[in-house]
């Protein structure tokens, strides 16, 4: 019976065993299959969490490009930002990204502080929309920038609104910043963070344009959701994978994951695809069930119909053993993806095995790499083989479960292609070391093509970086950004030199009361209240020259441009302001240049009419006093002929008196001219005003009044004393005639030191001492188009009849002549003062002048009158012989010379200055004395023609009696030059 059962059981023990062997590798098989699919979703797992993190990191890094081209300030020309941006093709190298912002802080006085976005790039599409924008008042926002401020690191937002978005196509959205702090200020610690920021860079971000790509050549094999956050919860939800299978398919793989992106955490939820499942699905374990049950019950049959033949038995069975062996590789190749190469590693036995796509992926057939360890390192770049061999010995000694590494291998045709490596442990020796590791080859070439492109974009951002940086430490303008309150919130380097704040300082007050003078600040507010609210004003688009104020107070000339972009509550402002104080010098140097030549060709005309003036009225004078002289002379023999008759003394009187006006109508023209021959000697202005009092009151009348005020200790000057109280005796009756209702005469004098600035306004007085003389009136005072001509002859304000015009004509000519400076200062109704200044003579005052009036004296001496005209001569020689005198006459100087030369005793010579012939009347004096040592010469003239004269004063020891003359000045002047001749000579 046993016997007849061995067969029976043998075949159930075979069929058993090959049941159990089926069953093991259906197990294995599906183990396999379902390792390898788990791994090949944690795989896609951590290349989507890699990728993302490299994303952010990425973009991050242009952040930080962009930190570091700002170079510690805000301040930066929109154009140079605009090239920048530019440079970096967002659009291009940085999908997702939605531009690069700049948020200046501003006001950081006020409460929780303000910001704003002065500049965005590009600035196209939606993006001109959040010019302005104040990030700090929305509470996500603000917590990310507080963040970055404080630990000076990239920050990420939570979930937000982005400000583009306009309500269609709208997106989930965050914003990364990074803190700019001022350039040289400490940033340490949180509390000195604080201090010196000036501003952010940020970057916002839509969810869905970011994450676009993300998960590669196989981004449909799992769906990917990412919550703000920790939690799970629909309103943290920041974006999910546009899969619409997803939705209702119950995934055969989960994962979550956590990481940080700007210090922000995100909650990565990850679920396999339909897809996925479907391409990682494999019905290698069914085969194997079906064709282990089929080979079991096969062999079960075998054993029992060959139970006698126990060889025959085991050699079916060593058969089997290696077909299961076969199958076994066989389902290894199973496993390999759709694109990554798969091999198989045995430690223990020293066995390779790679796939088809192993191989192909680097151009290889099935027949040109043998299945050996040898081959793959064969195969790897001499520069990273020492490496990667250092890292599968490394993997190979430990207890790791994985194993990962990153190198160039070499390909058929012989470029190189960047692999990464990956393995997993499947089975491990009694010490838990690797035994066998299963695992993947991926081709990452394209990925470091991206991170090379990545290297030489960070290059060129930093060129760029330095081209800015040149730019701006070569810029010739401030700049200053101002809110929409007219808090300034930006203040460039050149800005702190220009104006004298410090951008510490500047930032946060109110731009008016730093840099506009106090006396525009209400102009300036209420305009620039206008271009807040419109954008619009004279300054928008336009350069204009304006003073700024100086720290210091100083007023700084400067040419300003503003610029006005819109934020909530109106338009801010950016103002580029140029130093032009050397242009303005330069102008200032070319007026004053011009006006200086405008003045020279005035003077030089002003001196060419007097000059021809002058001409004119000494050769009227000379013959006018000719005249005037022979009708006096005529009209005083009259007198003393007709001493009886009363009514023709009247007559005569009268005749007298019109001569005598028409004498000092021509002393005044010569005074204007400068052609009178003055006699200056050193007097104190105050001891001549004193001497004047009694005149000057009879001339002023009751309405009025007349006030002196001299200052103490006043300093001589020397003048013709005559001519002086001639001019103020005009000047006090010109201030009464401007005060028909009465009033006061004020005259001062004073001391003056005229310094080089003054003279040079004054044009025509040299720096130096002067006496100061000034007649002041309360009366109608002048215009400044009476002003500008009230010095010149004839001109008058007084009715007909009532003046020649001559009085202020004559004290400008005088003054002139005397090395003075004569001035108006008028308005209408507010009175007139007129200034001279005269110059200080370091001498002792002369002693004061004694007039007496005495009765003509004659004598017995010998007189010679020379004289052209005879009429003039003729009146001379009966003066003269009605005084007792012997009287000898000539009618020029030669003839005079033969009479001299005659040996005729003379003792006096009498002759006119000007008269015709060769022998002048100079020449005629100085060879007279030659001849006659112990000559007295008295010269007559009513005009001198600078004969006698050097600079309008007569020259020393010089007599001159002016024509026309009265009898009894003849014959004092006669008596005066007698009585100073030298000792010896005839009486």
């Amino acid at each position: 019976m046993r016997g007849r059962r061995t067969p029976l059981i043998l075949a159930l023990l075979v069929g058993a065993l090959s049941l159990a062997v089926t069953f093991g590798a259906w197990r294995v098989a599906q183990f396999e299959v379902a390792s390898n699919t788990q791994s090949e979703f944690d795989y896609q797992v951590r290349q989507a969490v890699r990728r993302i993190e490299q994303r952010m990191a990425t973009y991050e890094q242009v952040e930080r490009g962009t930190q570091a081209y700002l170079m510690g300030s805000m301040k930066v020309r929109r154009e140079d930002f605009q090239l920048y941006v530019a440079a970096l093709r967002l659009s291009e190298k940085f999908p997702g990204i939605q531009g690069i912002a700049l948020a200046a802080l501003a006001a950081p006085g006020r409460q929780g502080g303000a910001s704003a976005i002065t500049h965005i790039e590009p600035f196209t599409g939606l993006n001109p929309r959040a010019l302005g924008f104040d990030m700090l008042t929305e509470p996500t926002r603000r917590e990310a920038m507080e963040r970055a401020r404080d630990s000076g690191e990239a920050a990420a937002s939570g979930k937000v609104r982005l400000i583009q978005e306009i309500g269609r196509h709208e997106q989930v959205g965050l914003v990364m910043y990074l803190p700019v702090y001022g350039r040289g200020l400490p940033a340490a610690t949180p509390e000195e963070r604080r201090a010196s920021l000036v501003g952010w860079v940020g970057a916002p971000f839509r969810m869905d344009d970011l994450m676009a790509g993300i998960g590669g050549e196989r981004g449909s094999d799992i769906v990917l959701t990412i919550y703000d956050g920790l939690s799970l919860a629909p309103e943290s939800l920041l974006y999910v994978a546009p899969a619409a299978a997803a939705a209702t398919h119950r995934p055969l793989y989960q994962a979550t994951r956590k990481i940080a992106v700007g210090g922000r955490p995100w909650n990565l939820k990850f679920r396999s695809a339909p897809l996925f499942e479907a391409r990682m699905r494999s019905d290698r374990p069914t085969v194997i069930a079906v064709v282990g049950l089929a080979i079991s019950t096969l062999f079960a049959l075998l054993v029992w119909s060959l139970a006698s033949g126990r060889g025959r038995a085991m050699a079916l069975a060593s058969a089997t053993t290696a077909q299961l062996r076969e199958s076994e590789f066989r389902w290894k190749y199973a496993l390999e993806g759709a694109g990554d190469g798969v091999w198989d590693w045995n430690s223990g036995t020293g066995e390779a095995l790679y796939s088809r796509r192993w191989k192909e992926m680097l151009g290889y057939s099935e027949e040109d790499i043998a299945d050996t360890p040898a081959a793959w390192e064969l195969l790897l770049h001499p520069d990273d083989a020492p490496a990667v061999l250092a890292i599968v010995d490394a993997f190979a000694r430990s207890t790791s479960q994985t194993y990962e590494a990153e190198y160039r291998m070499r390909c058929k045709d012989g470029s190189w292609k960047w692999i990464r490596g990956r393995g997993m442990a499947v089975t491990r020796d009694e010490a838990g070391l690797p035994m066998r590791t299963i695992g993947t080859h991926t081709d990452i070439t394209r990925l470091k093509e991206s991170e090379s492109a990545l290297r030489v974009t960070v290059e060129q951002l930093a060129s760029e970086q330095q081209r800015v940086k040149v730019i701006l430490e070569h810029a010739h303008d401030a700049f200053i950004a101002v809110a929409p309150d007219g808090v300034v919130t930006d203040w460039s380097g050149k800005a702190e030199t220009l104006l004298g704040w410090s951008a510490r300082d500047a930032v946060g007050r109110d731009l008016a009361k730093l840099i506009v003078p106090p006396a525009l600040r209400a102009a300036h507010n209420a305009g620039f209240r206008r271009f807040v609210e419109t954008g619009q004003g004279t300054l928008a688009r336009n350069v204009i020259e304006v003073n700024a104020q100086h720290r210091d107070g100083a007023l700084i000339p400067v040419e300003l441009a503003l610029a006005g972009f819109p934020q909530a509550g109106g338009y801010a402002v950016s103002a580029f302001i140029r130093d032009i104080s050397e242009r303005k010098v330069a102008q200032r140097l070319e007026v004053q240049r011009t006006q200086a030549l405008d003045e020279a060709r005035s003077a030089l005309q002003h001196a060419q009419r007097l000059e021809a003036v002058g001409k004119l009225t000494g050769g009227i004078a000379h013959d006018f006093n000719n005249v005037l002289h022979i009708i006096s002379g005529n009209v005083q023999l009259m007198q003393s002929m007709s001493a009886g008759d009363e009514r023709l003394q009247k007559r005569l009187k009268s005749m007298q008196s019109a001569v005598e006006r028409g004498a000092k109508l021509s002393s005044q023209l010569l005074s204007f001219a400068r052609r009178q021959p003055l006699q200056p000697v050193v007097v104190n202005l105050q001891r001549t005003l004193l001497d004047m009092d009694d005149l000057l009151q009879r001339a002023l009348g009751g309405a009025v009044q007349i006030r002196f005020d001299t200052a103490d200790g006043l300093w001589n000057t020397q003048v013709d004393r005559g001519q002086l109280e001639n001019v103020v005796l005009n000047l006090v009756i010109n201030a009464r005639d401007a005060m028909p209702g009465g009033g006061t005469v004020t005259v001062a004098l004073a001391n003056a030191t005229v310094d080089p600035e003054h003279a040079r306004r004054m044009v025509d007085l040299p720096a130096g001492d002067y006496v100061r003389l000034s007649v002041a009136d309360t009366g109608t005072g002048m215009n400044a188009e009476v002003r500008a001509v009230a010095f010149e002859p004839f001109f008058t304000t007084k009715p007909v009849g009532q003046g020649t015009g001559l009085g202020l004509s004559m004290a400008y000519g005088f003054v002139k002549q005397s090395g003075g400076h004569i001035e108006l200062d008028s308005e209408p109704g507010k009175g007139t003062t007129v200034v001279i200044y005269l110059p200080r003579s370091q001498l002792a005052e002369a002693p004061g002048r004694v007039v007496r009036e005495a009765p003509a004296q004659g004598g017995s001496e010998t007189i010679l009158v020379v004289e052209d005209d005879p009429d003039v001569r003729a009146t001379a020689v009966n003066m003269l012989g009605e005084l007792g005198y012997q009287v000898l006459h000539a009618e020029d100087g030669e003839s005079a010379l033969r009479i001299i030369s005659g040996a005729v005793a003379i003792d006096v010579l009498f002759t006119d200055v000007v008269m015709p012939g060769p022998v002048t009347s100079t020449e005629l004096a100085a060879r007279a004395r030659v001849l006659l040592p112990q000559l007295c010469v008295l010269f007559t003239s009513g005009y001198t023609r600078n004969a006698l004269t050097t600079d309008g004063r007569l020259d020393v020891g010089v007599k001159l009696l002016g024509k026309p003359y009265r009898r009894e000045e003849l014959a004092n002047k006669i008596r005066e030059v007698l009585v100073e001749a030298p000792a010896g000579q005839s009486s």
